[in-house]
């Protein structure tokens, strides 16, 4: 797929981080700006989770203590925090909400064993592991601008006995698209992401920009003002009294399209969440 960098000063740049998300953390950035959902998560308090740090590695522990009833409703297995990034939020799906996690399965590992997921991951990753109110286990790893989420099955990570992890794949229906999610999640290895031009695609600048144009919705600014803070003070008197109306169709889309995402949108374009009970988007 084509990627190009685009124009980024002034408020533009703020949102360079962005363009390595992976698509679930697309998601994220689009619930954070939805007030219905801030306004679930203002109710609920960081000591609803409980956190602590691994005794073997520097690896953070989190599990809640109390249910996640308001969290589990937009489809995440605990409260984040609407102010903080796609990078920095602890943000874990659940999987009938993003069907196409990476998986791996933990199994017993010998003494002389070694494991090369966790040699290669730790000294590069950031990493988080959440237990939810059932007993599953789930990791964030976050590396080189990107973060991946993996569900863990086989043996705990928490037990005493040691384990070797296993890419796998559970669902043979979803294979290329779940082959995909462990293709890429290999970009979080590395340390070039501050020093690269952000490049996006058509679809991520249309991602981007929905962000932007949302972020200015919420300063009460028109949408020609988004067109300017988009394209530029002399694109905008040049042809947004085009006959044709090209930029302010273009700008009606991008609003009409990111209030969508933004409105419950990302559990299906994004998230590739159920469409029904036997239905699944792709």
């Amino acid at each position: 797929m084509k990627a190009y960098p685009l124009k980024s000063d002034g408020v533009l740049k703020r949102y360079d981080y962005l363009w390595r998300l992976s698509a679930d953390r697309w998601a994220w950035e689009y619930l954070r700006r939805n007030p219905v959902f801030r306004f679930d998560a203002a109710c609920c308090s960081t000591e609803d989770v409980s956190e602590r740090e691994a005794p073997c590695a520097p690896i953070r522990l989190l599990r809640p203590r109390v249910p996640q009833t308001l969290a589990q409703r937009w489809g995440l297995l605990m409260m984040a925090d609407p102010d903080q990034t796609g990078l920095e939020a602890d943000v874990f799906w659940s999987r009938a909400a993003h069907p196409d996690q990476v998986e791996v399965y933990c199994g017993p590992r010998g003494e002389e064993e070694r494991c090369s997921i966790w040699d290669r991951t730790v000294p590069y990753c950031r990493i988080t592991h959440l237990t939810d109110r059932h007993g599953r286990e789930f990791l964030l790893l976050r590396g080189n601008g990107c973060v991946v989420q993996v569900r863990c099955t086989g043996l705990s990570l928490l037990g005493m006995e040691q384990v070797r992890l296993k890419l796998t794949i559970s669902d043979m229906e979803a294979y290329e698209r779940k082959l995909k999610a462990q293709r890429d999640a290999f970009d979080i290895y590395g340390n070039d992401f501050e020093s690269q031009t952000p490049l996006w695609t058509k679809r991520t600048q249309i991602l981007r920009d929905g962000l932007i144009a949302l972020d200015c919705l919420e300063l009460g600014m028109s949408r020609r003002e988004i067109a300017t803070v988009l394209y530029g003070k002399e694109a905008v008197e040049s042809e947004w009294a085009d006959d044709r109306g090209s930029m302010r169709d273009a700008v009606k889309y991008l609003v009409s399209k990111a209030e969508g995402l933004r409105d419950g949108g990302y559990l299906v374009e994004l998230l590739g969440g159920g469409l029904g009970p036997y239905l699944t988007a792709a």
